[in-house]
């Protein structure tokens, strides 16, 4: 429920995340520095091996891990040249690219990044080790764990 007062409208309760948070940073962790390649890429979407050593890209070779979010940027998202955080390994909260249940395989679209369920085809890969940790809508928050 909002607050509402002639400054403005708050909310009276926080989010629970958002795209390319960390969800929990208790358990096992592996975050890896990548190079940006060819297109800037949101907090919060799958990335794939860049051309170059050391970086990445949407549409890059093989799935490399899921950009977490850096509150340093102006924009929630890494530009071209950047050195983004890619986690590999733990709990992350992405937008679901698809109505999501912890039994669904998790998956990605090469070409946008985005996490779901989709079926497995060309262009859509499963992420390996990784389960969806709670159940959410297409377009709300989930929890994504990377094994």
């Amino acid at each position: 429920m909002p607050i509402y007062d002639n400054q403005g409208t708050y909310d009276t309760e926080m989010a629970v995340g958002y795209a390319g948070m960390e969800a929990d940073t208790s358990g096992p962790r592996d975050v890896a520095s990548r190079i940006i390649e060819t297109a800037a890429v949101a907090f919060g979407l799958a990335v794939g091996r860049g051309t170059a050593d050391g970086s990445a890209k949407i549409s890059g070779g093989g799935f490399e891990g899921i950009t977490i979010e850096d509150k340093t940027r102006t924009a929630d998202q890494y530009a071209v040249g950047e050195v983004a955080a890619v986690k590999r390994k733990g709990s992350v909260w992405v937008v679901a690219d698809g109505a999501v249940t912890p039994a669904g395989t998790v998956t990605y679209t090469e070409a946008t990044g985005a996490i779901g369920v989709k079926a497995v085809a060309t262009g859509i890969v499963a992420i390996p080790n990784a389960k969806f940790e709670n159940t959410a809508a297409d377009g709300a928050l989930v929890r994504v764990y990377l094994g």
